[in-house]
């Protein structure tokens, strides 16, 4: 709750710190969740669920002065009693000046050190009422032997992780081994055989003589006689060119 040595200047803060309250905010309202406050505190003042930044500003003040400031004072009386501390439930016609200061000596009862003016908290809203809330939820969730922690991960592998794996190597290796053909005994003989008959087609081609002529053939036909079967087929053997007039066109 220290002032940090910025509250007489802003700007030593950096350009974040104008956005930390609502970050307060939506911290206190996990505790407040983890308190069950819903049912502690909205149900039995039939009061609606606070939203993520409910106290961050007084958006309500036109048209209830009075509702962020009730609201306030009741759930610090709440926390308080939470943690260990009896403290009587404020009134809405409670002087505020009284109220805000009772809950500030009960906020240094559980030594917290206060260093900001108690008319901060009067409008109900804004940055020290979401700390001095946070504050009494820390102390309420302590009381009651909650704290968070950071999650841990696991470095090991469990024994039900351990047993997919297994599962999908035996997998992957079946569907490899359906993959690979075995090799066919029967093809390995037939082309042993292909070979063989090669071999000996070979040999035996080697071994009878030649069909080749030895001399060069020359034709027994009279020139005459096959001048006139050139003139008779002559007819059937001319070919006709048909020109493609689309092709032409274009």
């Amino acid at each position: 709750m220290a002032d940090d040595g910025r509250r007489g200047d802003e700007d030593d803060r950096g350009p974040g710190a104008a956005y930390q309250v609502f970050v307060v905010m939506e911290c206190l309202l996990e505790k407040l969740k983890v308190l069950n406050y819903e049912e502690e505190v909205l149900a039995k003042h039939n009061m609606k669920n606070l939203s993520r930044h409910y106290f961050v500003s007084s958006p309500y003040l036109a048209s209830n002065p009075g509702e962020q400031f009730y609201m306030f004072t009741i759930i610090a009386a709440w926390l308080i009693n939470a943690a260990g501390r009896p403290f009587t439930e404020p009134q809405e016609y409670d002087e505020p000046n009284a109220t805000v200061s009772n809950i500030l000596a009960e906020l240094r009862a559980f030594g917290v050190k206060v260093d900001f003016p108690p008319s901060k908290l009067k409008s109900g809203s804004g940055e020290y009422v979401c700390l001095v809330l946070d504050r009494l939820a820390e102390e309420a969730l302590r009381r009651r032997g909650f704290s968070f922690r950071r999650p841990t991960y696991p470095t090991e592998t469990t024994e039900e992780e351990s047993v997919l794996e297994d599962d999908a190597e035996l997998t992957l290796g079946k569907v490899e081994e359906e993959t690979i053909e075995e090799p066919d005994d029967d093809d390995d003989e037939e082309n042993v055989m292909d070979l063989a008959a090669l071999k000996l087609r070979t040999t035996h081609t080697e071994a009878e003589p030649s069909s080749k002529p030895d001399e060069i053939l020359e034709s027994t036909v009279d020139a005459a006689d096959w001048y006139l079967e050139v003139e008779r087929v002559l007819p059937q053997l001319k070919v006709t060119v048909r020109t493609d007039n689309k092709w032409m066109s274009r």
